[in-house]
């Protein structure tokens, strides 16, 4: 009801009730823990771009093709396969790989199954750089973990993880 307190808040009319597991309201902590959230990993996405293209020459946003072709193996992927592993739009697809084609780090075949459809693969020299920016990228990774014990990071992983499904429940 308008005007009844809920766990030390006011309810405002047509505020929907928002309560989590505890039963206590989560609304402002809620908000936080989003902005925080949302301010670390875009905190440390710009630091390892920014490193990426540093030492790489290469944006995170490539980086994120070549692993996906590198977890592809020589099978690679078509352009709607990459498109929904990085999931983003076409275009965004056609402009990041053009780039690592032209350079020789990604190689863009036709299907033998369907001529109409293309088949990226990572190139020799691809996989090689792919490996050692992988490597320096854990190490980065690392990096910003390092303030966290084995067990706290399992524990952030878990409660990431409870927060997809009713992310994606509401998506649908």
């Amino acid at each position: 009801m308008a005007g009844e307190r809920r766990g030390g808040e006011r309810q405002r009319a047509g505020d929907p009730d928002r309560r989590g597991r505890d039963g206590v309201s989560h609304d402002r902590d809620a908000l936080r823990a989003w902005l925080a959230l949302l301010g670390t990993a875009n905190a440390v996405k710009k630091g390892v771009d920014t490193r990426l293209r540093q030492r790489f020459g290469l944006s995170i946003a490539r980086f994120d093709v070549l692993a996906a072709l590198d977890r592809a193996g020589e099978d690679g992927l078509t352009a709607g396969g990459l498109t929904s592993r990085l999931k983003v739009t076409e275009g965004n697809t056609t402009q990041v790989t053009a780039p690592l084609v032209e350079a020789g780090l990604v190689e863009r075949r036709p299907d033998p199954n369907d001529r109409r459809v293309a088949i990226f693969r990572l190139s020799p020299e691809g996989r090689a750089l792919f490996a050692q920016m992988a490597a320096e990228n854990r190490s980065w990774i690392d990096a910003a973990f390092a303030g966290l014990s084995t067990a706290e990071i399992a524990r952030l992983r878990d409660l990431l993880g409870a927060l997809q499904p009713p992310l994606h429940k509401e998506a649908a």
